[in-house]
């Protein structure tokens, strides 16, 4: 048994609080019984009320990653015959598209070089003059890159052409400001196991009441990821399939803690931690792969020093009880990304640098 840990600086899993790990060994409990029932009840009413939406949307749950929650969430609103506008920087900007592709829904992509994403002009353009599109789907955070992707911008283009807007939060509620009010967001995934402090296995999704009405127009594309299955469990505190009961004991553990912090406060930390990350590296004089003003508060991503390869670099950091994460796809061994996310503290941060500053100068 593994009994070493790490601070991990990945972006998820993500360290969690002994309080957490502990409600792990909750009883063993039937997920049909009146037990489990009461478990899912206050999860979704802990995460409803916590980012003020009880009113306005509704929740559906499953046992699984963020990206089935994603896949659930793109499926079940696709439509066969109109278009969803794909705004992509990134590579889970393309994993929208490919999930869409799978199932034959019909795309049109705008996309965009890293540190950059599609123009206002151009998404405006492109709403007013293609009838087919029926939605505009996007990731808030770009976590290839680091890049915080601008939400209210985007919602409120869709919004003034009447589309249906889709959000891919799963690497940012929690941890970055979303204003549902003033953002008219009809589709939200998230996870339970990034900025929400949890382990991974539970996965979400908010939907607006008016999304959630054309879901029951449609018919299912999946059999475990039909939406509109999961949503009519959920309303009675139920799940259509097998859940990962002791995970869901220790989601909801995670969203007392974070009940008990207050969502501004975790965003706050956030934040906090983030400057403090970004002012290290600023010292040690490496190089940021995006702009200041467009990087996220959850993930800094850097351009890997000439003459060290990532992987003397994370091999050399794991020794010391640090796990740092590398670049994907075009990007693989150019840079590396250091995560805030989950059960950081500044001390941490501060131990990081001063095994970090030794090896970067050797």
């Amino acid at each position: 048994m593994q009994k070493k840990s790490w601070v991990l600086m990945n972006p998820g899993p993500v360290n969690v609080t002994a309080r957490v790990r502990k409600a792990l060994l909750g009883s063993d409990i039937c997920h049909r019984e009146p037990e489990f029932s009461n478990l899912l009840k206050g999860i979704k009413e802990k995460l409803l009320t916590l980012f003020g939406i009880a009113r306005t949307h509704q929740i559906a749950v499953f046992t699984g990653s963020g990206t089935t929650a994603l896949e659930a969430m793109l499926s079940s609103l696709a439509d066969n015959h109109k278009k969803i506008l794909v705004l992509s920087n990134g590579v889970y900007g393309e994993r929208i598209q490919s999930i869409l592709k799978v199932y034959g829904t019909p795309v049109r992509t705008l996309e965009a070089p890293l540190g950059e994403f599609p123009s206002e002009e151009k998404i405006e353009f492109v709403l007013k003059h293609d009838h087919s599109i029926h939605a505009v789907a996007m990731v808030h955070h770009e976590t290839s890159t680091g890049m915080l992707n601008p939400l209210a911008e985007v919602a409120g283009l869709a919004k003034k052409y009447d589309k249906l807007f889709i959000v891919d939060a799963i690497s940012s509620l929690g941890a970055e400001a979303i204003d549902f009010k003033k953002y008219p967001i009809d589709a939200l995934a998230g996870t339970s196991g990034k900025c929400l402090h949890g382990f991974p296995g539970v996965s979400f999704v908010f939907l607006s009441h008016r999304a959630a009405q054309r879901l029951k127009t449609k018919k299912a594309r999946s059999f475990s990821l039909d939406l509109l299955s999961a949503l009519n469990a959920a309303s009675k505190n139920d799940t259509a399939f097998t859940p990962a009961v002791q995970i869901f004991y220790a989601f909801d553990e995670a969203l007392n803690e974070l009940k008990n912090e207050g969502v501004a406060r975790r965003i706050a930390r956030y934040k906090s931690l983030h400057a403090l990350i970004e002012s290290g590296f600023e010292a040690l004089g490496v190089s940021f792969l995006i702009e200041k003003s467009q990087r996220s508060h959850v993930l800094t991503a850097l351009w890997t020093p000439q003459g060290l390869s990532y992987e003397t670099l994370h091999d050399t950091l794991k020794k010391q009880g640090f796990v740092i994460y590398a670049g994907q796809s075009a990007l693989k061994g150019k840079i590396f990304r250091i995560s805030n996310l989950g059960e950081i503290r500044p001390s941490d941060v501060k131990r990081f640098f001063a095994v970090l500053k030794p090896l970067l100068k050797k």
